[in-house]
C-alpha cells in the first residue's frame, strides 16, 4: 500500500501563449521578454528554478493543441485527433462517436478563390452573427448535418453529422495569402474519406456564395476592412477519450480550473476533467481584460481549488502579426495580473509556474520548435541563480531542459500530488 504525503500543496499556472521569441532586429537583438518591463514575473524567477521547455522535442513546432495536452500531462504523440474537436468543444459543441470537426477561420477570398486575408482582418464582432446566419441556411449537405459554433475573433469551429465520415482529409486552408482555397482531398483510398472530402468541397462554395453578399459583408467593405466571405478549413479530427485528471493513475488532484477564453484551449481543458469559465472581458486576443482572468483566479483560489490554469493568448496573436509593441505591452499587463496573484495566494502553500506553451517568434509569425523559457516557485524550493526571466537567461537555470509531460510531473511532485512510482 502506498504512503501518502499529506502536505498536499496547490498548483498555479500563467500561461502566456507564444511566449517565446527569438532576436528581434528592432530591439538590437533582443527578444520582447527581456525588453518588456516586468519586475514581478522576475521576482518570481529569483525566489525559484528556472530553465526550458520542449512542449514535444527539440526542433518540433507544436501547436497549442499538443502543447497544451503535454504541459497537462497526456503524451501528445500518442493518440492524437487533430485540433478540430478542441475547437469544437471548447465552441460548445457536443461531439458524439463518428462526428467529425474542423477547426476554421473566416477569412477573406476574391472573386477566383485567392486568398487576400487569412484571418478577415483577425478582429470580427460578426463573428456570431455570421454562424447564425449560417446555422439558418446550411442544414445538411449529402444527408451530412453541418453546424457551426463561433469561437474568438476570425475563429470557427465546424461539425458534421452523421454516417461514413471519417476525418482523413486533406485542409482547403492553404496557410498562406496570394494562393487559392485548396480543394479538400482523401488522405486515404477509403468511401468514408472520399465522401467526407466532397462534403467538404460542397460546403466551402455553398458558405462563399452565402457570405459574399451578406449586409454585415457589405458594410464591412464600406468601412474598409476586409470581408469575412469565406471559411478556411483544417485539422479535421474525430472525437478521442483522455484520462481527466481523476482517472489518472499516481496523480492527485480533485478540482481543477482552467480560465480561458480561446475555444482550442477550452476544449483541451474539458476533455481532461477541468471546470473551464470565460471572466467578462476575457477576449482571447490582444485587447482581453489580464486583470479580470488575474481576478478569476484568486476568486476561485479562495474557493479551495488545487489546479487552477489561466492562459492568456494574446501575446501569441500579436506574434503572429509581427506587432512587436503589442506583445511587449501585453507582457508587461501580464506582469500586473502577476503582481495581484503573487499578492493574494499563499505562498507557503502554492506551486506557481509561469512561462508559454510554445515558441512564436516575432521574426518568423508562426509557431517554431523553440524550446520555452519556464519559472517554477515550490515552497521549500531550492532556488537557482537566475534573476530575470527571458529565453536567454532560462538556459543558465537549474530545471535544465526537460520535454513534453515532464514539466507536469515536475509540478505534481514539487506539490506532493504525485503518488509514488514504485515501492
Amino acid at each position: 500500500m502506498m504512503i501518502m504525503r499529506s502536505n498536499k500543496f496547490r498548483i498555479v499556472i500563467v500561461v502566456a501563449d507564444g511566449l517565446g521569441d527569438r532576436a528581434v532586429p528592432e530591439l538590437n537583438g533582443k527578444t520582447p521578454l527581456e525588453v518588456a518591463s516586468k519586475d514581478n514575473i522576475d521576482w518570481l524567477t529569483s525566489r525559484g528554478v528556472t530553465g526550458l521547455w520542449d512542449p514535444i522535442a527539440p526542433g518540433v513546432r507544436p501547436g497549442s493543441d499538443t502543447a497544451h495536452l503535454a504541459l497537462f500531462g497526456i503524451d501528445p504523440t500518442e493518440n492524437y485527433p487533430g485540433r478540430g474537436p478542441f475547437e469544437a468543444i471548447g465552441a460548445g459543441a457536443e461531439l458524439e462517436p463518428g462526428d467529425v470537426a474542423l477547426r476554421g477561420n473566416f477569412a477573406t477570398v476574391d472573386k477566383e478563390f485567392r486568398v487576400i486575408d487569412r484571418r478577415a482582418g483577425r478582429y470580427l464582432p460578426e463573428n456570431k452573427d455570421l454562424v447564425k446566419y449560417l446555422n439558418e441556411n446550411v442544414g445538411e449537405i449529402d444527408g451530412i448535418k453541418v453546424r457551426f459554433y463561433a469561437a474568438t475573433e476570425h475563429r470557427v469551429a465546424v461539425v458534421l453529422k452523421g454516417r461514413d465520415l471519417s476525418p482523413r482529409i486533406s485542409d482547403t486552408d492553404p496557410h498562406v495569402t496570394g494562393v487559392k482555397v485548396l480543394y479538400s482531398k482523401p488522405l486515404d483510398n477509403s468511401y468514408e474519406a472520399r465522401k467526407t472530402a466532397e462534403v467538404i468541397n460542397k460546403l466551402t462554395k455553398i458558405v462563399h456564395d452565402l457570405l459574399k453578399e451578406h449586409e454585415l459583408n457589405k458594410k464591412r467593405v464600406e468601412r474598409g476592412l476586409p470581408p469575412a466571405n469565406i471559411i478556411l478549413l483544417r485539422g479535421a479530427g474525430q472525437m478521442v477519450k483522455y484520462p481527466t485528471f481523476k482517472e489518472r493513475k499516481f496523480v492527485i488532484i480533485d478540482k481543477a480550473l482552467a480560465i480561458s477564453a480561446t475555444a482550442m484551449i477550452k476544449g483541451v481543458c474539458k476533455l481532461l476533467g477541468m471546470e473551464v469559465v470565460t471572466p467578462n472581458g476575457a477576449t482571447g486576443g490582444v485587447d482581453t481584460d489580464v486583470m479580470a482572468k488575474a481576478k478569476t483566479l484568486i476568486e476561485y483560489y479562495n474557493k479551495d481549488y488545487d489546479f487552477i490554469y489561466m492562459h492568456v493568448k494574446g501575446t501569441d496573436a500579436a506574434s503572429h502579426d509581427g506587432r512587436t509593441d503589442l506583445k511587449i505591452r501585453l507582457i508587461e499587463r501580464i506582469d500586473l495580473a502577476m503582481r495581484y496573484i503573487l499578492d493574494h495566494i499563499g505562498l507557503d502553500n502554492t506551486v506557481v509556474i509561469f512561462t508559454g506553451d510554445h515558441t512564436t517568434p516575432i521574426t518568423v509569425r508562426d509557431h517554431t520548435g523553440d524550446p520555452v523559457p519556464v519559472t517554477i516557485y515550490a515552497p521549500n524550493i531550492l532556488p537557482d541563480d537566475v534573476k530575470i526571466f527571458s529565453e536567454r537567461s532560462a538556459r543558465k537555470g537549474g530545471l535544465g531542459r526537460i520535454r513534453r509531460e515532464d514539466l507536469f510531473n515536475t509540478l505534481l511532485d514539487l506539490a506532493n500530488r504525485r503518488e509514488k512510482f514504485g515501492a
